[in-house]
């Protein structure tokens, strides 16, 4: 079942109070439009009736697709820096509805399950263009720690996040990435990169290997993980 709630939040732009239907949980199975207007950027927008700004809400809520096997936690990205606190309840969380805490029928579903969890709209439509793509997320992450090092001119700056966009259908073999500001979910500058470069490091395993076991067993599979653990 999805869960709205009203509420009524202050517009960004002339400070009026707007009455928002606040999402607590999407099941994308029984709403299939909401899982559309996730990957199109519409969910959770509004228009305010006073000065015409349309804004979106802070993601906080819970999402399901038992048909695809996803589930996510999702919190906004200024809580970011409090990820390690967050996987903790969300592994608990987890662990209550699909884990050793729930039903037998619940578990067996949870088998076929991946829980992440992701900080604001840009990594919630990451994970959903990877795992549509059917690549691995925490290859995509390891690729883009490469790409950093290596990608000259990149607009890298503390509100700009590399996110990974899709597989292009145009017979070119790439990957495509977009840079996004964070604090927005604007769309800054977009790349393409070789597929092949996704290839390579499954085929280069010990190369890898160190990154790769900073996400093992982990709900959290974002390169932030090991930005903010090295700040």
């Amino acid at each position: 079942m999805s869960l709205f709630a009203t509420v009524e939040i202050p517009c960004p732009s002339c400070g009026v109070s707007v009455a928002f239907e606040a999402v607590n949980s999407v099941n994308a199975v029984g709403r299939p439009d909401l899982r559309d207007d996730i990957v199109s950027g519409d969910f959770q927008k509004q228009t305010c009736g006073s000065c015409g700004k349309e804004f979106r809400m802070d993601p906080q809520f819970t999402y399901i697709d038992a048909g695809r096997g996803h589930w996510f936690a999702v919190f906004p990205e200024p809580e970011l820096e409090d990820w390690r606190t967050h996987e903790e309840e969300v592994v608990r969380l987890y662990d209550k509805a699909f884990g050793s805490g729930a039903s037998p029928l619940a578990r067996e579903l949870g088998r076929s399950m991946r829980a992440r969890l992701v900080f604001g709209w840009p990594a919630l439509w990451e994970k959903l263009a990877v795992f549509d793509a059917g690549l691995d997320d925490v290859q995509i992450e390891l690729l883009k720690i490469g790409l950093l090092r290596n990608l000259p001119d990149s607009p890298f700056a503390l509100t700009n996040e590399l996110r990974f966009v899709g597989a292009p259908d145009d017979g070119t073999s790439e990957l495509a990435f977009a840079w996004v500001d964070s604090t927005t979910s604007d769309f800054v500058q977009g790349v393409r990169v070789p597929r092949a470069l996704y290839d390579d490091i499954a085929a280069e395993p010990e190369a890898w290997q160190a990154l790769r076991d900073d996400f093992a067993d982990t709900l959290f599979v974002d390169m932030k993980r090991l930005v903010t653990a090295g700040a």
